[in-house]
């Protein structure tokens, strides 16, 4: 049979039929027998005012299928339930078929007329009872037929509600069509599904996924577009549905022809552009029917606008990540410089202002004592020198502090606090907590962070009141930072050219998968809140200095 799917229909006890209506359907069958092909060439007849145009065979079989005289040896053997099961069938053929139900109804009307006259000569004496039991039959025969229409429609509504739901879910392009090929191969009762796709401009069609075949199998359906079966549909952007394999001239691939009798096939389009195709395989001989091929296409277009999002988000995803690994490069090459520069300037420069003083202590040294003056330039260009040599410490420090690669990033902060209580008249309070432990690039980005934040007060803030707080909690490490300053516009210092400290401080946040929040007004002070995960161990007791 076309359709293995048999769903329970109404029984006897469902439609209440009393024992005397039995009994006349069952006299109805009996005597109907003989004379029910006289009645459907009489039906047939009157199916053009049903129709605009004679219904094609496939239709009129289906349609003739589920009038009474096509099962009316069940109905004298007193089997209803079974004649109902046929009219079910050949109803969800119709529905499948695109036969409006209205037509259908019409076309049960036409028999029941030229059904008739015959019932009038066949039961002269109790008509009127054999015309109530018909219409008793009729009403079962619409019961069936709508509900068929109605299960085949939720059917088709639930493959589009299956494939809306996996649209909205965040899949990758490989579950997304698994998951297509799953409810594509639930809802038509298909043994196999494969997808192919293209490769960006090329004309090669590849298995990218597959459900009801191992994957050698799934790579014989390979083609490129215009040749064989799959290219032949690409090649045209038209479906195609072959119901016997071996005999079709397209598919030339021994494996495929063994393994499946029907196949169907669709183009997944994306604005005009085949981007693949998708085939569903069957064991047995089965037919494509145009409501069952409607809804194939229409599922395989959003299918194919599914998979270009999500290829589409893949591809944004690889980019924001080269982003972020180009990011993270350019940062560990910033830190190699501030290294190298350090070293440099320690190394190269460092010991030459030593030199330099000690060469000038030395002048003075030999001075006589009658030059008072020269002593005293002397003394001040050493003073000077001494300045230097402190002031390129500092710089030294801030470029790449031994602390930190030493003793970890609560000392090193501990040391930028302390250098910064220095030229800040007012209080600088700090507390920390569950700084161990960390990996050596998240201390960089928490240590610079923190120097950013502090810069920009120092530059900007004229503030009187400056707290810092580091903590771990919840599995990020939190740096919380405020300041009673002057403040600021934040719309207006996005907008400013040249200034790269928020845009800054916000890349080596995002670098981190962490977040930053700012908070500003003018005359109200700043508030710098950043969150960075980081791995979840007990936090130490906070130490306030």
């Amino acid at each position: 049979m076309r359709d293995l799917e048999l769903t329970p229909v109404l029984s006897r006890d469902d439609v209440v039929i009393s024992k005397k209506v039995q009994r006349d359907l069952e006299r109805l069958g009996a005597k109907l027998g003989p004379r029910a092909a006289a009645v459907e060439k009489r039906w047939r007849r009157k199916l053009k005012t049903v129709f605009d145009a004679n219904p094609d065979k496939a239709k009129l079989r289906a349609l003739a299928s589920i009038n009474p005289g096509s099962w009316c040896g069940l109905l004298a053997e007193g089997r209803l339930n079974a004649a109902l099961e046929q009219v079910d069938y050949h109803s969800r053929r119709l529905a499948k078929l695109d036969v409006p139900p209205n037509s259908v109804v019409a076309s049960l009307k036409a028999y029941e007329e030229a059904l008739t006259p015959d019932l009038k000569k066949l039961f002269p004496k109790d008509f009127r009872s054999q015309l109530s039991s018909l219409d008793h039959l009729y009403f079962c025969i619409k019961l069936t037929l709508n509900n068929a229409y109605y299960r085949v429609r939720d059917k088709e509504a639930q493959a589009f509600y299956d494939v809306f739901q996996d649209q909205l879910q965040s899949l990758s392009v490989q579950e997304l069509m698994g998951r297509v090929l799953e409810t594509l191969m639930r809802t038509f009762s298909a043994q196999a599904g494969v997808i192919l796709l293209r490769e960006g401009r090329s004309r090669k069609l590849t298995a990218a996924a597959w459900k009801g075949v191992d994957e050698t199998l799934a790579a014989r359906f390979s083609s490129s577009v215009g040749r064989g079966w799959a290219g032949r549909i690409a090649g045209s952007s038209k479906p195609l549905a072959v119901v016997d394999v071996a005999n079709e001239p397209l598919i030339g691939n021994a494996a495929i022809r063994k393994a499946f009798h029907s196949l169907w096939g669709v183009p997944l389009v994306v604005r005009g552009e085949v981007r693949g195709v998708l085939q569903l395989g069957f064991s047995q001989e089965y037919y494509c029917l145009p409501r069952e091929m409607a809804l194939l296409e229409a599922v395989a277009e959003r299918c194919a606008m599914a998979i270009d999002k999500a290829r589409l988000l893949e591809e944004l995803h690889d980019r924001e990540e080269q982003i972020r690994q180009l990011g993270e490069h350019m940062l560990n090459v910033e830190e190699e410089e501030r290294r190298r520069i350090s070293r440099e300037l320690h190394d190269e420069v460092g010991q030459s202002m030593q030199v330099i003083r000690l060469y000038l202590e030395m002048m003075r040294g030999s001075l006589p004592k009658e030059a008072h003056e020269i002593a005293e330039r002397l003394t001040e260009t050493q003073h000077l020198t001494e300045q230097t040599i402190e002031e390129m410490r500092r710089l030294i420090s801030a470029l790449s502090p031994n602390v930190l690669e030493d003793l970890g990033l609560p000392a090193s902060i501990r040391q930028f606090v302390a250098n910064f209580r220095r030229t800040l008249a007012g209080q600088v309070t700090l507390q920390m907590s569950g700084l161990d432990h960390l990996p050596k690039s998240t201390q960089i980005m928490i240590y610079r962070l923190v120097q950013e934040c502090f810069s920009n007060i120092i530059k900007h803030s004229h503030a009187d009141d400056v707290g810092l707080r580091v903590t771990r909690k919840n599995g990020h490490i939190q740096v919380k930072v405020h300041d009673d300053g002057v403040g600021f516009d934040l719309t207006e210092a996005s907008r400013m050219r040249g200034s790269f400290g928020l845009s800054g401080m916000r890349e080596r946040v995002a670098l981190l998968g962490g977040e930053i929040e700012i908070e500003s007004a003018l005359g109200k002070g700043t508030r710098v809140e950043i969150a960075i995960p980081a791995g979840v161990i007990a936090p130490e007791p906070a130490k306030n200095e």
